[in-house]
């Protein structure tokens, strides 16, 4: 995350490095809540959006999968 382009977000996300160790589904719950809470710009959100439906995918993707049972 870069904290130029998303000035109000408190904590950058950690590199790929440190966070191999999460689940897949914790990955996207993560992704989640951080889009539905974080104050984007009208602007942004249809970037926003369009991850969005890519993550609500996976997410069922992996209920499928039998990740969140």
């Amino acid at each position: 995350m870069d904290p130029i382009r998303f000035p109000h977000a408190p904590h950058p996300i950690a590199p790929a490095s440190q966070t191999a160790c999460y689940s897949p589904w914790l990955k996207i719950k993560m992704l989640i809540r951080a889009a539905l809470t974080m104050p984007w710009s009208p602007e942004d959100w249809p970037e926003i959006r369009q991850h969005l439906k890519w993550v609500l995918a996976e997410e069922s993707r992996r209920r499928r999968q039998g990740w969140l049972d």
